[in-house]
């Protein structure tokens, strides 16, 4: 795309020294900038931003520019001197007289001297636009985060790379000559892009893998500050499963039994089995009312969530008469569901123009109603939970939840989908999805959805299965569906695993083309003993059990924790099928003891999603 040049000013240092009949020297220490000779680039399309370890150029931001357009710049100025030692000069736009030797982030005073323009309207609060006004870099979009992810892409296209919080690349050049014909302008697929993964959920990775979901469930969430963009956040005390916070059942049910599910012909209440009647006026004025003082507290939320709770039984929704009424009307339990939430809508919009109300089409409710549309200001976020082998529409199992997508973006120009991409029963099971990530992530693409949530292993510890190279494949598609998967895995594993890395791709390779080659489907609750049952041979695992051997020769310090916590997911397979080490029935418990200790020793803290891994003294 774009070829660059950077270059900084050592700060001056002036030693003054008062002499005194008892003073001594006293030292002081004054940044100027400094300028160069440096030589034109070879070609008049080009210009040497860096040149031999010097610049002259400037990086300059507004001087009230937004807190996410500050930290772009300082994080140019970082990294820039991370690949050349050259740090460049820092300066907001009132402080610098204008030169024609700047870089100039988001929104300065340069842009009144019609140079150039920035349409942010175009590009609303997440894109960007890298190009060139004569000799000066622009570097700008969407005041929220636009700017900051320009930035990141900027870098990247110098040979930076953003794997995960502990594993970047960054080239070192001392000379960066750049090609000041090229453009770059982008925009993400989706407007709302989360993955509920905890490795993902730092503010600054987040940031640089392009992420603006900002949710919290108890610890667990991400939560970006306004120096790396802020976020789509959501009010209230949960962004999922809001009924039984916006109406109490131990508030209300004594003398308002009325006001939750009627099933089987008596009122009920118990939470993971009962819903609220929606039909009834007075839950509908406690909702909107509970709505509005969750949007008071937070005025930064853009997102409210009016939604069913989980539930063990899918028959938890209310069967009153006039429950039952409108559902009949709608040919879909969604009726009662969107016609309450609309009402809801309806009611904050005045106050609240900005503000979405979400909803789920989950479980009972997840065919969309037949008569009634949701409003502008609503919401639908679709559930999927089908087959991880195969992308959504590549396999029978999932053709019940593609004809719902394609039903509900039919009557909504506002579709969110909440995604499954673990294994909830056995977080370390060896889960191979990676090759139905893309086209999953597609078709999202192509049915009108807005915004996706990939939920994986969101829960305290880290991921010994794979989670940060599914989570960084996650970021890449969620921001453009069709890029080069395979390029980004690839460099994904070279950085992360090192000299490793062709171990663990014939690994990932293997796992991912027998269950491919066996046809089976599997979602995202499965054991790994049944996965794979009968699908490895004792050649292939002795196979298996010497790539690891090999991955872990290869590498020591980082990249061996980062080899011996993915080899988990494979020693748990083993362990569940009693296979391997864990065939010999008299050292079983030594090497589960063993395993389990391992895990805790490398971080990784939970079992399932219900459960931590024993602890192993």
């Amino acid at each position: 795309m774009m070829r660059l040049k950077l270059e900084c000013k050592s700060a001056l240092i002036y030693l003054f020294i008062v002499i005194g009949v008892v003073a001594m020297c006293a030292c002081d220490r004054v940044k100027e900038r400094q300028y160069y000779e440096i030589p034109a680039a070879e070609s008049a399309n080009c210009t040497n931003l860096i040149w031999e370890g010097k610049s002259n150029y400037a990086i300059i931001y507004g001087k009230d520019a937004a807190a996410s357009e500050k930290t772009a710049a300082k994080e140019l100025q970082k990294y820039l001197k991370k690949i050349s030692g050259v740090e460049l000069w820092l300066s907001d736009d009132a402080s610098e007289q204008e030169g024609v030797w700047e870089i100039l982030i988001g929104k300065t005073n340069r842009e009144a001297n019609g140079l150039y323009t920035v349409d942010r309207a175009e590009l609303g609060k997440d894109g960007f636009e890298i190009k060139w006004a004569d000799r000066k870099l622009v570097i700008a979009g969407g005041e929220a985060r636009g700017t900051l992810y320009g930035v990141y892409d900027f870098l990247e296209q110098l040979g930076c790379r953003f794997f995960s919080t502990d594993t970047e690349v960054v080239p070192k050049r001392k000379t960066l000559t750049l090609d000041i014909t090229q453009t770059v302008k982008e925009k993400p697929a989706f407007e709302y892009r989360d993955l509920f993964w905890t490795c993902s959920f730092d503010e600054v990775i987040s940031a640089k893998m392009r992420l603006n979901g900002s949710v919290i469930s108890g610890e667990n969430g991400r939560m970006i500050s306004d120096a790396y963009g802020n976020g789509l956040e959501y009010a209230g005390e949960h962004f999922v499963h809001t009924f039984h916070s916006l109406v109490p059942a131990e508030t209300y049910f004594a003398e308002h039994p009325e006001y939750f599910s009627e099933i089987n012909g008596k009122r009920t209440s118990e939470y993971l089995y009962s819903q609220l009647c929606l039909t009834n006026p007075d839950v509908l004025q406690i909702t909107i009312e509970k709505v509005k003082e969750w949007l008071r507290a937070n005025p930064n939320a853009k997102i409210v969530s009016v939604s069913q709770d989980d539930s063990f039984v899918i028959e938890s929704y209310c069967t009153c008469e006039e429950c039952n009424q409108v559902n009949k009307e709608e040919g879909s339990k969604s009726g009662t569901l969107i016609r309450f939430v609309n009402a809801v809508a309806d009611a904050i919009k005045d106050e609240f123009p900005d503000v979405a109300v979400d909803t789920l089409a989950y479980q009972y409710s997840v065919e969309p109603p037949r008569k009634t549309v949701p409003r502008e200001n609503v919401i639908v976020r679709v559930c999927t939970g089908v087959c991880s082998a195969h992308a959504i529409g590549s396999c029978a199992t999932s053709d019940g939840i593609k004809n719902n997508i394609k039903r509900w973006a039919r009557i909504s120009d506002r579709i969110y989908v909440w995604d499954y991409t673990t294994d909830f029963a056995e977080y370390l099971c060896p889960f191979p999805n990676l090759n139905s990530l893309q086209g999953t992530i597609q078709f999202f693409a192509k049915n009108n959805v807005k915004g996706v949530f990939e939920q994986g292993n969101y829960q305290k510890g880290k991921s010994g299965e794979f989670g940060e190279l599914r989570a960084y494949l996650l970021a890449k598609l969620l921001w453009d569906p069709d890029t080069d998967i395979e390029t980004h895995m690839q460099e994904f594993l070279d950085a992360y695993y090192g000299k490793a890395s062709d171990s663990v791709k014939a690994y990932l390779d293997y796992i991912h083309k027998i269950i491919a080659d066996s046809g089976k489907c599997f979602n995202l609750v499965v054991q790994a003993s049944a996965l794979f049952e009968g699908l490895i041979p004792d050649e292939d695992l002795n196979m298996l059990d010497e790539l690891w051997k090999n991955a872990e020769a290869a590498v020591e310090k980082r990249e061996l924790d980062h080899v011996r916590r993915s080899e988990l997911q494979y020693r748990w397979y083993k362990m569940k099928s009693l296979r391997g080490e864990f065939a010999d029935s008299s050292r079983f418990g030594e090497l589960e003891n063993e395993f389990y200790a391992d895990c805790n020793a490398l971080g990784v803290l939970r079992m399932n999603e219900g459960a931590n891994v024993p602890w192993v003294s």
